[in-house]
């Protein structure tokens, strides 16, 4: 038996510590750009966001109130606790450590939570750990020491957990009441017909909310207007569709209710187009197949970020999860293209044009071989009529006028943002709202492409399992 037990331990420790399939050289490379990103984007700044949630914990051990004065300046200065008062709790064990440490730690936690909300999102390919890293989105979280890291990883935990009713019922809760806008999680839930699950989330979400209130200082009505003012100041700086929206000329009310009508106009689309395409014998109870339930979830995160009355680019990160869900784990295509766009919708904070200059090479050389794989298969279905050596110059000329359509149309809507702001207010601060709403469009159509285009059965095999239920964890 010992001979037994020391054979499986050398097995063990000779088995390479990396996922199957990635190179040597992958963890290496992961690690350093994770190394790179800290010293060079992450560690000169002063992390702001984490500073709130530290001092909202050393207040709430205290016995203090952690929250601005209501109506106060302060609501809107960015260095206010304005999150829901459980949060703070698990910062309490934070804030007993020194500044630095805390900081560091909570910093290191959040880079472990991307690299496992890529898996559990069911990247395989190292190039897709490498591209949700060094997207500018999530060095921008890191660089403030934001909870969008782990609202990524716990998205992506959702997706993972979705079949199993408790524990995803109890995780969309915990998200919608870290972070307000994922409101429209549950419905997710509910839409997929996980009725368990969505009681759940209902029980667990009336139950965190009446705890929170029970113990809070603040009221529910003071903390309702507390974020209505944090809108009414920070939406036309942000990203949002409702600060686009006022920017252009609406108020907020108006601007906020019409990005709530385009979201829920967008679940409402989607929901119908899957409807349409299941086909379930009349005995069976209508489930969602693998291709539909990601169109579902890739709507339910769009939606709640076009919904939301404040959005930084940061949050961005979220994207990623139902980007990595639709591609299936192994093409990374897409997933490049949003790298590479997020750079040019915003660049880290305090940036140096060296630093930028560096960063474009290796963000440039991380997105090549998939972009270059991704024309191939483009390429490939083109079919093997055509002759050899015409498929990229053919690929080129059928694409070239979708680009030049695109391009124009998205410039025209660009132009009109910019009228319409000018008009109102004297300056055109629109650009990174609009560009950020054409994006979480386009993700959303992406997701429409892949599952309405051609079913389930163009999702990569690693996906599909013909002795596993439709919806079932992967």
């Amino acid at each position: 038996m010992t001979t037994g037990l020391a054979s499986v331990m050398t097995a063990r420790l000779r088995r390479p510590a990396r996922p199957a399939g990635w190179p040597a050289f992958a963890p290496v490379l992961i690690g350093g750009l994770v190394l790179v990103i800290w010293v060079a984007y992450v560690r000169p700044l002063a992390h702001f966001d984490i500073d709130v949630f530290l001092r909202a914990g050393a207040a709430v051990e205290a016995g203090r109130d952690p929250y601005p004065s209501p109506g106060s300046p302060a609501v809107s200065s960015g260095f206010a606790f304005v999150y829901p008062y459980l949060v703070a709790i698990p910062f309490v064990p934070l804030a007993w450590l020194p500044r630095a440490g805390a900081e560091g730690l909570f910093i290191g936690l959040s880079v472990l939570a991307v690299l496992a909300g890529c898996r559990l999102a069911g990247a395989r390919r190292w190039q897709a750990y490498a591209l949700v890293l060094v997207a500018s989105c999530t060095i921008t979280g890191l660089q403030m020491g934001t909870l969008n890291a782990l609202l990524f990883a716990g998205l992506a935990a959702l997706w993972r957990l979705r079949d199993r009713p408790v524990a995803a019922g109890l995780l969309a809760a915990l998200l919608v009441y870290s972070k307000l806008f994922l409101a429209p999680l549950p419905l997710w839930l509910l839409l997929t017909g996980r009725w368990r699950a969505t009681a759940a989330a209902a029980g667990a979400l009336v139950a965190l909310f009446g705890v929170g209130q029970a113990v809070s200082p603040m009221g529910l009505t003071a903390y309702s207007g507390m974020l209505d003012a944090l809108a009414r100041a920070e939406a036309p700086d942000g990203l949002s569709l409702t600060g686009l929206l006022m920017n252009a000329g609406l108020g907020l009310g108006a601007a906020t209710w019409a990005a709530r009508a385009l979201a829920a106009t967008l679940i409402a689309g989607c929901w119908l187009a899957v409807r349409r395409r299941r086909t379930p014998p009349a005995s069976a109870v209508p489930a969602p197949d693998a291709g539909q339930d990601r169109l579902l979830f890739t709507a339910t995160v769009a939606a709640a970020l076009l919904a939301s009355p404040i959005v930084w680019s940061h949050y961005l990160l979220l994207l990623a999860v139902p980007l990595l869900v639709v591609e299936g784990g192994e093409r990374t295509g897409a997933l490049a293209v949003a790298t590479a766009v997020s750079w040019l919708l915003v660049t880290p904070h305090l940036s140096t044009p060296p630093e930028i200059a560096v960063s474009a090479v290796v963000v440039a050389l991380l997105v090549a071989a998939p972009l270059r794989d991704a024309l191939r298969r483009q390429a490939g279905r083109r079919g093997p009529a055509r002759a050899p050596g015409t498929g990229a110059l053919g690929l080129a000329r059928d694409l070239a006028p979708w680009v030049v359509g695109v391009a124009a149309i998205t410039a025209a809507g660009l132009e009109l943002c910019w009228a319409l702001a000018r008009a109102h207010h004297g300056r055109d601060a629109v650009t990174g709202a609009y560009l950020a709403t054409v994006a979480v469009l386009a993700l959303l159509a992406w997701g429409a492409h892949r599952t309405l285009r051609s079913g389930v059965s163009s999702l990569p095999s690693t996906h599909r399992s013909p002795s596993r239920p439709a919806g079932q964890v992967t």
